[in-house]
């Protein structure tokens, strides 16, 4: 008899009994709410215990019911927004109706802007003109996030009364909300690009500072300011500028004019120099002048208010000088923001990685390395140093000592000081380093290079070696900083001077292009250069040789391969009746993998033929590859050398439609066809970014490897799914997949699907996705032709998935044999 699921499972009612207690008011429904939507109640708290599974699951229960209610729907939305798959989600608060915006406001409105901010701005000015329309301060709050990145200043004026005033009353009900308001009224009634009045004989320059919109998106990191501090220095050296503006930030900037080390002080022009705070994050709500010149850096990582949108290209009225530049998220990344780079190039780039990227994109890019290797310029030479002394700033890899103190460069109140104040706190913090101690352990970026850059022996321990900023800037010896230094003060010297002599915009840049165009060159053939890497022992045909089995020829069978798990080796059989019962023509299932050959099948009709292709015994461990990175999919094509075209299916799935339907796919010029990615990252660097992050122990390897990324693939494709997959084995075989992924597997450490994705990158073919129905993750699908259990629960596990019903139905359905 087969087994039945239990509904809900042990483990699940065990997790709800846990939770009844921690029903409280944080994030809780009003009472009345909480009684008419219990599940909704009982999947917040399960989320806020991070326990996502069980949340999963009791909505997928929920949603299960033969006429699911709001309850039902909202719960399942919240899972989907928790997740950031927003359009699963907005579908379900969608059907819930008008319920969503009374019991899920935040949640609905943030995957409704993700998803279709039009539609968005339409239904803002509803709430706004209908007053029967009742949301919360909280829910205002969200909407406002929302408009700052893609609303009009008139929308987004009206909003921002309506929040002040609807929190009138509500204090209770939003804890924080009276810091989110205040944070607020800076940018209250600002409009976007605005042009402030120009300063009459003075050139305008802007000074970066890290605010913006959103509280949470705004830096609280003190290394940030240490950055400005840099960039000043390079200003400052020239002792005949006079400045005006804001007084406090003039008097900061005299300051540090008169702290400039002798032997870098310099007498140029006497000019008069309007100076201006800019946001980096922010700058489009700010106003300058036509033509404010900017020094351009840091890494942009912050979205607008947390919304998926960034406040970039800056302000229109800024001129850009871009060094020591970072950038890696695909959605800063647009088709605008790529000219604009183009336009104010090239682009000086902190570390290596962004300089492949950027040259990957036709932005010309060279290795500047980091401003604050130059903060020196406004630390004279010490007269006496310390006594030996060790600091330890956020010190996170080994235990402190004891007797020793961890100090925090990040903290919330960087966020409740000025700019000026905290520019004050930078210069006093680096002045307490230097004159206090001789030795630093560190984490962070901008206490590793600042504090060498002041003559302190820096132990740098990051939280990640392999991170990808890192590259070009970790290891370096004394003289690969030196150069770093010297480098940054020499490019920036005649174009700081040039603009500080009233030049043109046109002039500037015809003279950064001129300045920097050799280490440009120097970069483009570093970006290119091919590196082989060591080859195979042996060839892959011969590595596969022991295990692989030949087809029949010429027989017409469709060929579908599993790669089963090791704990899904109890199930394959399941499967493969599930496969027998789709078949409507002849089929090869091929088990390959280490295990299969324990792996029993039931009775299978005629057109159904079981072949098992045991790797366990291939000799991969000379390769270097241990089993989790599942060689045996990369060899896969000298596995079966008489089969040309396959389908990769997984186990935990069940097959509705027409294999052969699938198996037939044109895959045009392209060797693979599958779906794009079910999980919300959509971005394929992404991927293969993460995997390089686990090579802490070999950030030379990480680094490497970024550099081969980028050199292969334009940044970025969308990854996809490499469950279920239609591939060309002869083109596989011809093109030298499986030696080009098995090396770099055992390079970098990657598994088969990370290989696949770099051997792949954009050039697939687009599957169909309900040949690859993931009901955890994408839209209800009455379409699908494979339901797939992608996510940890699957439909054998007594933990209730959605559409589990399917595969009992399907697994254990008796099989037609053909009669003789």
């Amino acid at each position: 008899m087969p087994r039945r699921p239990l509904h809900p499972t042990t483990w699940l009612r065990g997790a709800r009994r846990a939770l009844r207690s921690a029903l409280g008011p944080r994030g809780a429904l009003p009472g009345g709410l909480a009684s008419s939507h219990p599940t909704v109640h009982e999947v917040r708290a399960l989320l806020r215990a991070k326990d996502r599974r069980a949340a999963q699951s009791l909505a997928d229960e929920a949603l299960a019911r033969r006429s699911p209610g709001a309850d039902a729907l909202l719960a399942a939305g919240l899972v989907a927004h928790r997740r950031h798959l927003h359009e699963r989600a907005l579908h379900l608060f969608d059907r819930a109706g008008g319920t969503a915006l009374a019991v899920t406001p935040v949640e609905y409105v943030e995957s409704l802007f993700r998803v279709d901010p039009q539609r968005g701005l339409a239904l803002t000015r509803g709430w706004l003109a209908d007053r029967s329309t009742r949301l919360d301060a909280r829910t205002w709050h969200m909407v406002l996030r929302q408009v700052f990145a893609r609303g009009d200043d008139a929308l987004r004026r009206a909003v921002h009364d309506r929040l002040v005033a609807s929190y009138r009353g509500q204090e209770e009900r939003w804890p924080g909300g009276a810091a989110e308001i205040e944070w607020l009224e800076r940018w209250r009634g600002a409009e976007r690009h605005t042009t402030a009045p120009a300063p009459a004989g003075r050139v305008p320059f802007a000074v970066m500072d890290y605010v913006q919109p959103g509280k949470g998106k705004s830096s609280q990191n003190i290394g940030d300011h240490v950055q400005t501090l840099s960039s000043l220095g390079h200003v400052v050296r020239r002792q005949n500028l006079r400045f005006h503006g804001e007084p406090e930030l003039v008097g900061l900037v005299q300051e540090l004019q008169e702290r400039v080390r002798p032997e870098l002080r310099l007498d140029g022009r006497a000019t008069e120099v309007e100076l201006y705070r800019v946001d980096r994050d922010g700058s489009s709500f700010q106003a300058f002048p036509e033509g404010t010149w900017l020094l351009e850096f840091g890494w942009h990582s912050h979205d607008l208010a947390g919304t998926g949108v960034w406040d970039f290209p800056m302000h229109e009225n800024l001129h850009p000088v871009f060094v020591s530049f970072h950038c890696n998220k695909r959605g800063l990344l647009t088709p605008e923001v790529i000219d604009y780079l183009r336009a104010h190039g090239p682009i000086g780039c902190r570390d290596w990685t962004t300089v492949d990227l950027l040259l990957s994109l036709d932005v010309p890019a060279f290795f500047s390395g980091c401003l604050t290797t130059t903060v020196s310029t406004v630390f004279p030479e010490l007269a006496q140093r310390p006594e030996a002394a060790t600091m330890y700033v956020d010190a996170v890899r080994e235990p402190v000592p004891d007797g020793h103190e961890n100090v925090a460069q990040s903290y919330r109140g960087v966020k409740d000081r000025t700019f000026v104040e905290n520019m004050r706190e930078a210069v006093r913090l680096l002045e307490w380093y230097r004159t206090s101690f001789t030795h630093v352990v560190t984490k962070r970026l901008h206490c590793y290079l600042p504090t060498t850059s002041l003559g302190l022996d820096v132990d740098f321990q990051p939280a990640n070696f392999a991170d990808v900023r890192f590259a070009g800037l970790h290891p370096l010896d004394r003289d690969g900083f030196e150069a770093i230094r010297t480098g940054m003060i020499a490019r920036l010297e005649p174009v700081l001077s040039a603009i500080f002599e009233g030049r043109g915009a046109d002039e500037v840049y015809a003279l950064w292009r001129e300045t920097v165009a050799p280490e440009v060159e120097a970069a483009r053939a570093r970006h290119v250069a091919a590196t082989p890497l060591p080859a195979l022992p042996a060839t892959p045909a011969a590595l596969a040789a022991p295990a692989a089995v030949t087809a029949p020829a010429g027989d017409g069978a469709v060929d579908v391969v599993l790669l089963p798990r090791g704990g899904e080796l109890s199930h394959v059989g399941e499967a493969v009746r599930a496969l027998d019962v789709a078949a409507t023509t002849p089929q090869r299932v091929w088990l390959v993998g280490p295990g299969v050959a324990r792996v029993s099948v039931p009775e299978l009709s005629s057109r159904t033929t079981v072949h098992r292709v045991p790797t366990g015994d291939l000799d991969l461990g000379a390769l270097g590859l241990v089993p989790a990175q599942r060689a045996h999919h990369a060899l896969l094509p000298h596995l079966l050398p008489g089969v040309d075209r396959a389908v990769v299916l997984p186990v935990d799935a069940v097959v509705l439609g027409d294999v052969a339907e699938l198996a037939a796919v044109d895959l045009g010029s392209t060797a693979v066809a599958a779906r794009h990615t079910s999980h919300a990252d959509p971005s394929g660097f992404g991927l293969l970014y993460r995997a390089a992050r686990r090579l802490d122990d070999a950030p030379a390897t990480a680094h490497d490897f970024y550099r081969r990324i980028h050199a292969r693939h334009v940044f970025d494709f969308n990854a996809f799914d490499a469950d279920v997959l239609v591939l060309d084995l002869a083109r596989l075989r011809a093109d030298g997949y499986a030696a080009e992924s098995l090396v770099a597997m055992r390079e970098f450490r990657i598994d088969a699907r990370e290989a696949l994705h770099l051997y792949t990158g954009p050039h697939r073919t687009e599957l169909d996705p309900a040949w690859d129905h993931v009901p955890t993750r994408d839209l209800p699908d009455t379409g699908a032709k494979l339901v797939h259990w992608a996510d940890p629960v699957k439909p054998w596990d007594d933990a209730f998935v959605a559409r589990q019903d399917l595969w009992h139905a399907r697994a254990t359905e008796p099989a037609v044999v053909a009669a003789p």
